[in-house]
This record gives structure tokens, sequence and C-alpha cells, in this order.
């Protein structure tokens, strides 16, 4: 039925509202939209029945591109998805910092920051390289890594000083053939990293 009404008309459920909420978070921590502009467009995604109703509230972010990769709509090459392939930098300072759903994963992430707390879940998102580079520059700090059975966490390339400390709870993938991650840097002073399942 899908097929006879023109992309736009397709209805969303759950999943695109997450994903649309998720390029909202990006657009806000890369510095693209104020806070209360990010509230209203986290009510408009919330109300949104549509693909069309979420490709509007995205419009003019650089990775609304990414809010329906498989859509079969024609696009020009300015709405083509953006493939995040330089270093995306998240500063966790006295914040929180969350990721889930089907999220896009850039291929190298570095996280920064004292007092906060980082929360990523690997489970469903997506990834765009069969290796990502996640250095965690953090001090005093919670982190929290959630995998995908096929997930592959190594994290010889990180330190620990101070109280701090490394839980994996994860153990190795159940799966063979996924994306690996690859942690390094350094958790100082109090911070607490777990790695788990879901």
């Amino acid at each position: 039925m899908a097929d006879s009404l023109g992309d736009q008309d397709v209805r969303v459920g759950h999943p695109e509202r997450e994903r649309a909420t998720s390029l909202l978070s990006d657009a806000f921590s890369s510095g693209y939209l104020e806070i209360v502009e990010f509230e209203e467009r986290t009510e408009s995604v919330i109300a949104a029945r549509t693909r069309g109703d979420l490709r509007a509230v995205l419009a003019d972010l650089p990775n609304a591109g990414m809010l329906f990769p498989d859509s079969r709509a024609v696009t020009s090459p300015t709405d083509a998805p953006v493939v995040p392939t330089a270093r995306t930098e998240w500063d966790v300072d006295w914040t929180t910092l969350r990721r889930k759903g089907g999220w896009q994963v850039p291929s190298e992430i570095l996280v920064t920051g004292s007092w906060g707390t980082l929360d990523l879940d690997f489970s469903n998102a997506a990834f765009t390289t069969a290796t990502v580079d996640l250095a965690l520059q953090v001090s005093t700090c919670t982190v929290k890594l959630r995998l995908g059975a096929d997930h592959e966490v190594r994290t010889e390339r990180l330190t620990t000083t101070g109280w701090s400390s490394l839980k994996d709870k994860a153990g190795p993938p159940t799966r063979t053939g996924g994306p690996v991650i690859v942690l390094s840097g350094a958790l100082s002073a109090m911070t607490g990293l777990v790695i788990k399942r879901v």
C-alpha cells in the first residue's frame, strides 16, 4: 500500500521518530540549533504523522539526508545523505550525551569533558565503517557503551588513572563479522566505564 502513496505521505512510527530525535540531538550538540529550537523541533517530531512531517522538521540541517537512508524518493546531490568521514567531537562537560536507536556512527569520535555522562547504545546504530575509533579524554565521568550481538570492543589503547574503572560485562561477540569499536585515550579521576550487551 505504501507504494501507491507518495513518499512524503508514508506514515511514520516510533523508529522513525527516534531517528529524527537522534539527528536533532546531533545537530544541537554540534551547534546548529539553540536549546529553544531543539525543544520546539522535538515536539514537532513527536506530533509527526508522515515522512513529509519529519522531513520538514530537519529540512535546513546538514544531517537531514540521513533521516530516511532507504528512501526511494528522488533527491538532488545536495540532498544526498551526509556520511560522517572526519572526526566528530563531543564535549560532555557537566552534561549528558546519549545516542540510541538508529543513529549514524561516525568513523572517528573524540569525547572530552569532566563531570558528565556519555551513554552510547550501538545495538541498533548504523555503522558507516567496519572500524570505529572512539577516543575518550574524560575526567570524573560516567561512560556506558551498549553493544549488539556482533559488535567487538578493543580496549588495549585505553588507559585508566586515579580511581577510574573499566568494567567489560559484554564479553566476546556472540556472532562474528560485526563492526569493531577501538577505544583509546584516558579515563582519569573517578571515571567509570561500563560495557555490556543488550
